[in-house]
């Protein structure tokens, strides 16, 4: 993924997707779900007018499935794009029935920065101070919130300081974020690219050996397809670059 100034910023949107929120967390039946499954699904609930119930669970499933396939599963650009979208949608509806649930202000900000990035930088633009909004929501609601500390650390160390940029908060977010759960891949790779941008190697190496010895509970596939291997090459790049340093005669 790209990392963000302006439009690079809603990138930040799809690295926390991998584990459910808060009020998906104990649904049994979605924990070894694959693509297919999820797919089958949407469709299910879809043709079921899962979209236009006033049952927010029903809501909440419905804007994570959407967002999960957009994120792991879908490749074409207008396909993630209408997924995001809808996702957002329907997200808001949840938002309406129930402005207390962090799920909802979670998976709205999510799908909505995930449709903006797509659409271009005025989109992201526009769409910067509404994210943080949703994403400060959310942790009024549940500050043990992972993905959304998650959020608001990338937030904090990608914008510009005159946008409220923080390099510290930054890292202070993302450490809170694995902290709250060491299973959430997604946390563990930025804060290890934190950690190498500010030329700590050692924690980078902690951390992304880590995400590759520590498959989640949830959402596995989403792992193994993006998030091991993405630590993996990143592990390599380090040993790569520690390799150069040591036959440049550099500590």
């Amino acid at each position: 993924m790209n990392r963000y100034v302006g439009i690079g910023l809603l990138s930040l949107v799809v690295g926390v997707l991998s584990l459910p929120c808060g009020a998906l967390r104990g649904e049994d039946s979605t924990d070894q779900q694959y693509p297919e499954d999820l797919e089958r699904e949407l469709t299910n609930l879809v043709m079921e007018g899962a979209a236009h119930s006033t049952d927010l669970t029903r809501l909440l499933r419905l804007a994570g499935l959407y967002l999960d396939l957009g994120y792991g599963v879908y490749v074409g650009r207008e396909q993630k794009l209408a997924a995001f979208q809808e996702g957002a949608r329907v997200a808001q509806k949840a938002l309406n029935l129930r402005e207390s649930s962090a799920d909802a202000h979670f998976l709205y900000a999510a799908n909505l920065g995930s449709a903006a990035e797509l659409e271009g930088l005025v989109a992201a633009a526009l769409t910067i101070q509404e994210l943080k909004d949703h994403v400060h929501r959310v942790l009024e609601l549940d500050e043990r919130n992972a993905q959304a500390h998650h959020m608001l650390g990338r937030m904090y160390e990608e914008l510009p300081w005159v946008l409220g940029g923080d390099q510290e908060a930054a890292g202070d977010h993302l450490k809170k974020a694995v902290s709250l759960d060491n299973q959430y891949a997604p946390a563990g790779l930025d804060l290890a690219r934190w950690y190498m941008k500010h030329g700590q190697s050692r924690e980078a190496v902690r951390e992304l050996t880590r995400v590759v010895d520590t498959p989640p509970l949830v959402k596995r596939w989403i792992w193994e397809r993006m998030h091991r291997p993405e630590a993996q090459a990143l592990l390599r790049q380090l040993a790569s670059l520690e390799g150069t340093a040591r036959s440049s005669g550099h500590p």
